[in-house]
């Protein structure tokens, strides 16, 4: 087998901290890789086009013509006045609302690629804005915080929704004057609920999503690799990851080998079921690729890799689901900590939670971590709503040496019985 990819990714990115605004020097990446099978394994070299024509003869001639086309274009400096307009008036925004700071980090990625290999040849253009938000409010201890992001197909759609980022801002720092100072966090198994589109989307993306990657049950080294096929949720569970789920934003139509994106259930009615694959892990597999090889780009090979994964909606919302909770925990924003593939065992940062006290939403509670085990934790789900939102906006996830990828998480509302809950720091 051989193959070729070929990538132009051009990085617009601005900045607000407490220093100011500031406009990053712009990044444009432009190169192309070669891939075969060697005896042993697979083999890529690749060549960053850093300037200047594309040789001739650096690709087969059928590919030289619309490798040129998109890669020989010289960058022209972007322009950043869109995205620096919405930095300063959502700044603004949050002073007037009476926060102390506001952190904006705006992104916009502009990434066109061509595959092709002996078969097929294909393309693609992935171009996004992710806007990310950290609203800081003073208290007696220093500062509390709230984080937030989301992304859009350009910085012209993002701009187009600045009034509605300038409502999110004022109803953050709102947030955080009512519900400051933070509580300490509980300790020991409590009843534990995610909000829809939020942040603790990543919990079933590091659960269910890297325990089903191609290569990681080909190895044999996941916990649900040993139970695909069998029940381990209710029937009312189901998770799938969607690279088309993009709405607009950071969907692909292809992966990086030009494999056509799809969606593939990862839990089907409470059943582990599919793998996520790109072409090495289904050949050791014995199945068919199903659009989930991911490059970083240019310079490193395809893995089986995660896009849009997501919770699928059931029945009831928000209000319905906490109503009969006496005391437990609303958690808004988790960051791995630990993740055993092989046993399931996990632990979480708890960043953004609030207390439930009589079905009611109370206040924010300190950082704490949250850890259990995804058998237990999977088949501890007693609710899942039908208030599905996406969170797209991430820093990315990393896999081996490959860096971080785009990633993006659904989900409505999801009540599991307990999990376990500790203070951090």
């Amino acid at each position: 087998m051989r193959d070729w990819f070929v990538e132009r990714r051009e990085v617009t990115e601005v900045v607000h901290q407490r220093s100011g605004l500031r406009v990053l020097p712009p990044g444009c990446e432009r190169g192309y890789a070669i891939r075969r099978d060697v005896s042993g394994g697979q083999e890529q070299l690749w060549t960053e086009v850093a300037r200047g024509p594309l040789p001739t003869g650096a690709l087969p001639s059928e590919l030289l013509g619309p490798a040129r086309a998109l890669l020989e274009p010289e960058p022209s400096p972007p322009d950043a006045t869109l995205l620096s307009e919405v930095a300063r008036r959502l700044v603004d925004t949050a002073q007037a609302a009476g926060a102390a700071h506001l952190d904006v980090l705006l992104r916009e990625v502009d990434q066109r690629i061509l595959l092709a290999d002996e078969q097929h040849r294909a393309e693609d253009r992935r171009h996004h804005a992710l806007l990310e938000l950290k609203v800081f409010h003073p208290t007696s201890g220093g500062l509390a915080e709230l984080w937030r992001c989301a992304a859009y197909p350009d910085g012209q759609a993002l701009h187009a929704a600045l009034p509605l980022l300038e409502a999110l801002v004022q109803r953050m720092a709102r947030q955080l004057a009512d519900t400051t100072p933070a509580r300490p966090c509980p300790t020991g198994p409590l009843p534990v609920v995610f909000p829809p589109g939020s942040a603790s989307g990543c919990f079933f993306h590091e659960v269910c999503g890297h325990p089903l990657e191609g290569d990681v049950v080909a190895r044999g080294g996941s916990y649900l690799a040993r139970r695909l096929g069998q029940r381990v949720a209710e029937s009312f569970v189901s998770v799938s990851d969607d690279p088309t789920d993009g709405r607009g934003a950071l969907a692909y139509s292809c992966d990086d080998e030009g494999h056509p994106a799809r969606p593939v259930p990862l839990l089907h009615a409470g059943h582990v079921s599919t793998p996520l694959l790109d072409t090495r892990s289904a050949r050791a597999l014995g199945c068919t690729p199903n659009g989930h090889g991911r490059r970083v780009g240019f310079k490193h090979p395809p893995l089986a890799r995660m896009a849009h994964t997501r919770v699928e909606p059931h029945q009831g919302d928000l209000e319905a689901l906490i109503a009969d909770i006496p005391y437990g925990l609303l958690v808004r924003h988790l960051l791995p900590r630990h993740m055993n593939l092989l046993s399931g065992d996990f632990s979480f940062y708890i960043l953004e939670a609030q207390e439930i006290r009589d079905g009611d939403l109370g206040s924010l509670v300190s950082p704490g971590i949250l850890s259990g085990n995804g058998l237990e934790a999977l088949a501890g789900i007693d609710a899942v709503g039908a208030d599905y939102q996406n969170l797209f906006a991430t820093r990315g996830c990393r896999k081996l040496d490959h860096g971080p990828l785009p990633v993006s998480f659904g989900q409505p509302t999801v009540r599991f019985r307990q999990l376990h809950i500790q203070p951090w720091r």
